[in-house]
């Protein structure tokens, strides 16, 4: 008999496919609270895909405050310390809704064309929830985050 399960099969994908898989499987991971996997996930995703000279990313770079790759070092400090080993970055690090949603957008803003049903719930989830896109509202874990004014 011919094992029939995954794990014995070879799959064939695409970049588009795998930053897809990748996108759809970082906003379960969103859902569930597993902000590490959803960075990680996402980070590689936008990784793959092509250069894009409009969109999220390059209009966060043009708002920048400090030189260009000091900036992008700023942005994507939480999935360097995801991704490397820097013994300076500490043992923890608060991770955030805020946060990890901003990662899932960047990674499915360079694959715009190619949004799922899934990306484009997250996409109004995202939009009708302001309160995600307010990072003071956040404490970490076992404190009390300030109340709105």
């Amino acid at each position: 008999m011919r094992e029939q399960r995954p794990f014995y099969r070879v799959f064939t994908v695409t970049k588009q496919e795998a930053a897809v898989q990748q996108i759809e499987a970082a906003i379960t991971a969103f859902h569930a609270g597993q902000f590490a996997v959803a960075i990680t996930l996402t980070g590689a995703a936008e990784d793959m895909a092509p250069g894009k000279a409009v969109g999220l990313w390059e209009n966060i770079l043009g708002r920048r405050p400090a030189e260009r790759k000091q900036w992008i070092a700023c942005l994507n400090e939480t999935f360097y310390w995801l991704k490397h080993e820097k013994p300076d970055a500490g043992p923890t690090r608060n991770l955030t809704s805020v946060e990890a949603g901003f990662f899932i957008l960047r990674a499915m803003d360079k694959w715009d064309a190619h949004w799922t049903p899934p990306m484009l719930a997250f996409k109004e989830l995202w939009l009708s929830s302001p309160k995600l896109m307010r990072p003071e509202d956040y404490a970490p874990e076992g404190e009390q985050a300030d109340p709105p004014p």
